[in-house]
């Protein structure tokens, strides 16, 4: 922003010109440096406009990025709980939820069978 001080016209006023752009007419010279400086102070708005605008910017990558692993991360949790039901399932019952069958002569696995009775 290149801001300047002229006379205003034929006038005994100031005027205070960005570029061919005018932007204040003042009655006294130490009234135009006043705006001036203070103009000078504040920073331009399109500086200020194009950091937001890449903040946001910058803040929606992120967004995007942390939805991807959040995906990546779903599908990695259901293969682990695919592969989970898979090794808990026997590999008899095909899936019915049925304990696998048991020898002829009853009882529990771990108990021997009680010897057939004398006919």
């Amino acid at each position: 922003m290149a801001l300047r001080i002229e006379r205003y016209g034929n006038t005994r006023h100031w005027a205070i010109y960005d570029a061919q752009e005018l932007v204040v007419v003042t009655l006294y010279k130490r009234g135009a440096q006043e705006v001036l400086r203070r103009l000078a102070a504040q920073p331009p708005v399109a500086i200020e406009a194009a950091a937001q605008a890449a903040a946001v910017e910058a803040a929606a990558r992120q967004a995007q990025e942390l939805a991807a692993q959040a995906r990546a991360l779903a599908r990695q949790a259901q293969a682990a709980a695919r592969a989970a039901r898979a090794r808990a399932q026997p590999s008899g019952s095909a899936g019915r939820g049925r304990p696998p069958a048991r020898a002829a002569g009853g009882g529990h696995p771990a108990l021997p069978l009680r010897p057939a009775a004398p006919p």
